[in-house]
């Protein structure tokens, strides 16, 4: 029974994270239509804009791994692999699974060292001064559920070939 807890809970922080990417999308598109009002109709555009822009992108972006990864509609050219035997499919898929879930373990990894690193040194952006660390850490926590996808996945195939 853990194990369909597990499979549960993990899918379920993938949805809550892809809600807040909603979110994020959501302030991202007010936000550059008000700095478009602003600076071609009123003459005064919205100061760092650009800088919140980018932190708002790496919002959007880990917060739909590991639901992307739960849906499987990341990109993927399946042309030659449905015409391999089941067996290598499997093993393909497997494989597959494990080498993606050990580099994103290494991107979680080094994320948060480099979040640490950051916030050590107080690195902070150019203009608005908004401290950088916190967006390394969710770039970390995206790729630390995205590993709980690979994981999942690798469990339904364990399972599925029982």
């Amino acid at each position: 029974m853990p194990i369909e807890k597990f499979m549960k809970t993990s899918g379920k922080i993938s949805e809550i994270l892809a809600y807040l990417g909603c979110f994020v999308l959501i302030v991202m598109m007010l936000l550059t239509m008000a700095d478009v009002v602003g600076r071609y109709i009123f003459n005064t555009p919205i100061l760092g804009v650009f800088e919140i822009t980018e932190f708002l992108v790496l919002l959007l972006i880990f917060s739909f791994l590991g639901f992307t990864q739960q849906w499987k509609t990341h990109i993927s050219v399946d042309l030659v692999f449905n015409n391999f035997p089941p067996k290598m499919r499997y093993f393909v898929d497997a494989l597959n699974h494990l080498i993606c879930l050990v580099l994103m373990i290494l991107i979680t990894w080094r994320g948060i060292v480099k979040a640490l690193d950051m916030k050590e040194v107080g690195q902070q952006s150019p203009n608005l001064l908004i401290p950088e660390y916190p967006f390394v850490f969710f770039l970390a926590f995206g790729c630390a559920v995205f590993c709980l996808e690979y994981i999942r996945d690798l469990v339904k195939l364990f399972k599925s070939k029982e």
